[in-house]
């Protein structure tokens, strides 16, 4: 069950930044993805999207994430800023989102509030070094294989996160 993650925003962000999830990643964070990725977006999975923008005056993409269920644990992956949005924005908000520790640190933090309940742990494979700074940030910690990060969100016994690694680790990059 998919809770409001809502809260894990900062209130003085919310007039004009905002996550949510959509269906189609196509239609908003296709020309980002393949950008960032030269592929499509995922046609599975949960999309999120950070937009930015003052409610008469529209909206931008700000970022873009995949949560992709896989079993028991979400594999968290395709995350990308949109550095044309960022590079935009009105100085005080850009500063203000980046105090609140940034785009993707904010998407992580939306991410774990919203599918708590639907995963035993977060999973991720990040080889970029400021990428990983900012997901440790955000509640990830390093599951002992390169690359590889987990977010252990509920207690589990350690038989359990041990299989659940395994499990994640022979799928290879995602």
């Amino acid at each position: 069950m998919e809770h409001d993650a809502l809260h894990t925003l900062p209130e003085s962000l919310r007039p004009f930044f905002t996550i949510t999830e959509i269906d189609d990643a196509q239609f908003i964070a296709g020309d980002l993805f393949r950008r960032k990725f030269a592929a499509p977006p995922p046609p599975f999975g949960r999309h999120l999207v950070a937009l930015y923008g003052e409610p008469g005056q529209g909206f931008r993409l700000a970022g873009y994430s995949h949560m992709r269920p896989f079993g028991d644990v979400y594999l968290s992956g395709g995350s990308c800023s949109n550095g044309e949005t960022i590079r935009a924005m009105d100085p005080a908000h850009r500063a203000a989102i980046e105090a609140a520790g940034g785009v993707w640190f904010l998407v992580l933090k939306y991410a774990f509030a919203r599918y708590a309940d639907c995963c035993d742990a977060f999973f991720g494979h990040c080889g970029d070094r400021r990428a990983r700074e900012v997901a440790l940030a955000a509640g990830f910690i390093d599951a002992g294989h390169e690359h590889l990060i987990v977010n252990w969100h509920k207690p589990l016994h350690e038989n359990i996160r041990r299989a659940l690694v395994a499990k994640v680790h022979a799928l290879g990059p995602f």
